[in-house]
């Protein structure tokens, strides 16, 4: 589908917002349906029709490949918002099969909201993919934050998943208060909330008023660290990563980095871009370069020392959203290529980790990386398929992992930021030391217990699709990439 904002008509309106307005119609599908099927009753269609909504939006999103306009003036229909709307809505998709049976365990009764609650959190994710407007940031910024509090307190019997959702709204409702500051005096000094439009008042103004964007820069910078959990914004995550229903954990591990993410390329690279504010550019790539060094160190020393694998995960996503920080910092073609295929395979090799994590979990009840000694005895395809996760966050070659950080750390060298990429890779050694211990459990320790740990087919489906998205992206890049480098031009 191809047509230009002016000959937008009511119907080509609608086709453009199709994959956002098939989540709502699924969502509040299910909940109805929920409402109206009695309690007792086991509704075991609940995932599947979620997983059917979520296939819907993906074939639509697929269909307006090759449209370039701007939707309701507020946001883009192009290559690079349909990349963030396929990979969110996949990530998500694994996220309903690796939920199945761990929500009918622990809040049977629920269902219905959780899974409407979940296609909830990808509409703003997919609004924020091709946002253009600082109004609508900030309230799909806000609706996804709000829907994922709710979520990661899912379980209001459980204290820790109440004191998980409570510390991360409460941290999350000042961070948003300081980005709608930063946003309101963006709009100050431009006096326009649309980003092409900042930017073109920008460049005719001096540089005095561009040095006056600073502070505001700094704390919509906050909000968008916030949401990636970069440093020092990180604080919320490892309570909330603990104690949150394990399928929302992998869920805030992955969907709200790309939402962020997304969010942050469009805003930088639109408002202020590199090649029209030279110095202003510089200043903010300055500091992402200083948060991404801090963000990636501070994960990585700080995950030495977990014995919980939820938390030990946190602070592995925090490190790896320092990564992903490299190609933002390096604001070229490539750099916003390496970070889209890196955020894909991300997806792919987090979600397969919590899909490990909850297989062993519902059978154990445990969560503590000494309780996986000897695994690849008890369950020997969920401790390879585990491994194979593990290899992948480490960046060992054939995996997904490998290709999105050779792409940043030579993206970051061909900038002349060698420095930045050293750094990444010291790092990358430095994460070894804590995915061993888990690898050295599963393989290496001898099993405390001799019973099977077995695994639910819908937990099996998403394990395979990780395991085979892994290695997809690591083998055959080249499948992806021309999609990717059509998503990164948008902003060149």
């Amino acid at each position: 589908m191809n047509f230009t904002y002016s000959a937008l008509t009511p119907g080509q309106t609608v086709w453009a917002l199709s994959p956002e307005l098939l989540l709502l119609v699924t969502g509040l599908l299910i909940l109805g349906l929920d409402a109206i099927q009695p309690q007792r009753e086991e509704k075991q269609w609940l995932p599947y029709l979620a997983l059917g909504g979520l296939a819907a939006a993906c074939i639509a999103a697929i269909t307006l490949w090759g449209c370039n306009t701007r939707v309701l003036a507020v946001l883009s229909c192009d290559a690079f918002s349909l990349m963030v709307k396929m990979v969110a809505l996949v990530a998500v998709g694994l996220v309903v099969l690796l939920s199945e049976v761990y929500i009918k365990k622990h809040c049977a009764l629920h269902q219905g909201e959780f899974y409407a609650l979940l296609l909830f959190c990808v509409i703003p994710i997919c609004l924020l993919g091709g946002a253009t407007n600082l109004v609508l940031i900030f309230l799909a910024f806000d609706f996804l934050s709000i829907t994922s509090y709710v979520l990661t307190g899912y379980l209001r019997d459980d204290p820790r998943s109440a004191e998980a959702g409570l510390k991360y709204f409460l941290y999350g409702a000042a961070i948003s208060a300081v980005m709608l500051y930063g946003l309101s005096w963006i709009y100050g000094l431009s006096g326009s909330v649309d980003l092409g439009e900042i930017a073109a008042a920008l460049q005719k103004s001096d540089e005095s008023l561009q040095r006056l964007l600073l502070p505001a820069l700094a704390f919509v910078i906050a909000g968008f660290a916030f949401k990636i959990a970069a440093f020092p914004f990180h604080q919320w995550a490892p309570d909330a990563y603990e104690g949150a229903p394990t399928p929302v954990t992998a869920f805030i591990s992955v969907g709200p980095k790309v939402a962020g993410f997304a969010v942050i390329i469009r805003v930088l690279l639109v408002a202020f871009p590199p090649h029209g504010m030279v110095e202003l550019a510089g200043n903010w790539r300055v500091a992402l370069m200083a948060i991404s060094i801090l963000t990636m160190t501070f994960g990585n020393l700080v995950a030495l020392w977990q014995s919980n694998i939820k938390r030990l995960l946190a602070y592995s996503s925090i490190a790896h959203a320092g990564y992903v920080l490299i190609g933002v910092v390096v604001a070229s073609t490539q750099g916003i290529v390496a970070v889209l295929l890196y955020l894909a395979a991300y997806a792919f090799t987090n979600l397969g980790a919590f899909a490990s994590v909850i297989a062993f979990s519902n059978q154990t009840g445990s969560d503590e990386i000494e309780d996986y000694a000897g695994l690849h005895k008890r369950a020997p395809a969920l401790a390879l398929a585990l491994i194979i996760c593990l290899l992948s966050l480490i960046g060992i070659p054939l995996t997904g992992g490998f290709v999105g950080k050779l792409l940043l750390f030579s993206s970051a060298i061909e900038e002349g930021l060698l420095a930045l990429a050293v750094i990444g890779v010291l790092n990358s050694v430095i994460s070894v030391s804590y995915y061993w211990k888990i690898m050295r459990a599963m393989y290496l320790d001898p099993p405390k217990v001799e019973d099977h740990v077995t695994i639910s087919p819908a937990l099996g489906v998403a394990l395979g699709i990780a395991v085979a998205g892994i290695f997809v992206l690591g083998i055959f890049p080249n499948l992806l990439l021309p999609l990717l480098n059509a998503a990164a031009k948008v902003f060149f």
